[in-house]
């Protein structure tokens, strides 16, 4: 942590007031009174449930050296009062991010930016130090907060960016500053507040403004709209593909290993081979070649992205294989749009015909789609239809568009809570259609998902138990 009580002076005030021998080097910087300890810095976010202000004095009887304020506060610290808690959070972070050795690398992306970030921060520590987020702490405040945390000594930051509105790419670039950006897809996320595929594409592209003089920016070409506004602000872009087999960064997925691992097959300028992974299927590519591309650059080969595979704890709820009493449970609940549901139901689908075995698929509302929720869950039908599944249970509120585009009558079956989705497996137990079954889990985070895959695997448990 460098941050210390002259250095926020100088970066909120203009200049330093307290005398040097007074100076505090912070402990941590929190947003939360709950995580305060002696000598942290607090800073006081209003939100839409809690306003930290009224904790602020909690915050300096935890420990708190000093405080960030919109409000007057009567404290014993020292108050710094600014017009938005949230921005000076950022801007302090900037300043850390300015003081530290470490090359700042960011990721984003629609889909997969956690898994992008922890595989090339787990093939990069093959020969360096590193820092990355915690979890997805990737917005105005979790960005910051990682920054924060980050080991300034050490080599390389890999940090995660997520956005969902236009301007906050440039809000998260300027705190960022990265030597180096990856933008590995774009698709159908947050239209609500970006609009339509357009307009996900400039939001992302915006984080390439903000790059250093002498930063690199690396774009999967595979996504048109993405390459035009990505071209526009970086020329000198390295591209990378999935599908383009003449590119000179490339890579595809081969074909399925036990236990949820995949093989794909990767080309550099320097060096071309496979790699196992312990994930599977087609849609996992962009990840592994954003990886394979940023390690070419960074100076590490093939065999350091393998040890990085092999290191890799892959995040929970994204795309998780578990074998339970002959039945394949893929929990994949963190979250979903349009392309990362495609993707999840094409790669269980291919497992499933692979192994001879039935399909089915528990799946949710895909959120935030604005004027396009319909039409997507229709083309989301459409799919199922092409699938042809043995079974498909779904909770949301558009069951029914889903429906309409499957156009198979009674295959898609609404369920609103676990014990609806139990009835109905029991009815394909009965009638051995579920013998051997994958099972994806998939939808938006709100609508808790992972409470279906954890009924389910209670169910399994339980049989098993009955007939031991």
């Amino acid at each position: 942590m460098t941050l210390t009580l002259r250095m926020a002076e100088r970066l909120l005030l203009g200049d330093a007031e307290t005398a040097p021998r007074d100076d505090v080097r912070f402990t941590s910087v929190c947003t939360d009174s709950r995580a305060v300890e002696s000598g942290s810095l607090f800073v006081c976010i209003e939100g839409e449930r809690f306003d930290g202000h009224a904790f602020a004095e909690a915050a300096v009887r935890a420990g708190a050296a000093a405080v960030v304020s919109s409000k007057l506060l009567d404290l014993d610290v020292p108050v710094f009062m600014v017009r938005n808690t949230v921005q000076t959070l950022g801007l302090l972070a900037r300043g850390c991010r300015d003081a530290a050795h470490a090359r700042v690398l960011a990721v984003t992306g629609s889909a997969g930016k956690t898994t992008v970030k922890e595989l090339i921060a787990a093939m990069a520590q093959q020969d360096r130090s590193v820092s990355r987020n915690a979890g997805n702490l990737n917005n105005q405040i979790g960005l910051p907060l990682s920054i924060f945390r980050a080991d300034p000594k050490a080599a390389l930051w890999v940090m995660e960016l997520g956005i969902s509105k236009p301007g906050d790419m440039d809000e998260l670039g300027v705190v960022a500053s990265p030597d180096m950006a990856v933008i590995h897809n774009i698709g159908c996320a947050h239209l609500e507040g970006l609009g339509d595929l357009d307009g996900v594409a400039r939001a992302k592209a915006s984080l390439l403004r903000h790059l250093r003089p002498d930063g690199q920016a690396v774009v999967n070409a595979d996504h048109p709209a993405l390459l035009r506004e990505a071209l526009a602000l970086r020329p000198d872009l390295v591209r990378y593909s999935t599908t383009d087999k003449d590119s000179p960064y490339f890579c595809c997925f081969t074909h399925n290993l036990a236990e949820g691992r995949g093989r794909y097959f990767i080309r550099t300028p320097k060096e071309q081979g496979h790699v196992e992974a312990p994930f599977c299927g087609a849609h996992f590519a962009e990840n592994l070649g954003a990886a394979a591309t940023v390690g070419h650059l960074l100076g590490l080969d093939l065999a350091a992205l393998q040890a990085g595979l092999d290191a890799l704890h892959v995040p929970g709820q994204r795309f998780a294989c578990r074998d339970l009493h002959g039945v394949t449970i893929i929990d994949d609940t963190y979250n979903a749009n349009p392309i990362s549901m495609h993707g999840a139901i094409r790669t269980a689908h291919d497992m499933a015909r692979d192994n001879g075995l039935p399909l089915v698929l528990v799946l949710g509302d895909m959120k935030e789609l604005g004027n396009a929720a319909r039409s997507e869950h229709e083309a989301l039908g459409a799919l199922l239809a092409e699938c042809r599944p043995e079974a498909v249970f779904f909770h949301g509120e558009h069951a029914e568009d889903v429906a309409r585009g499957c156009r198979c009558n009674g295959l898609v079956r609404p369920v609103a809570e676990p014990d609806a989705l139990l009835r109905h497996w029991r009815e394909l137990d009965a009638a051995s259609s579920a013998a051997g079954a994958v099972v994806l889990f998939k939808g938006s985070r709100s609508c808790r998902m992972e409470n279906y895959a954890q009924a389910l695997r209670r169910e399994l448990d339980n049989r098993r138990e009955a007939h031991a």
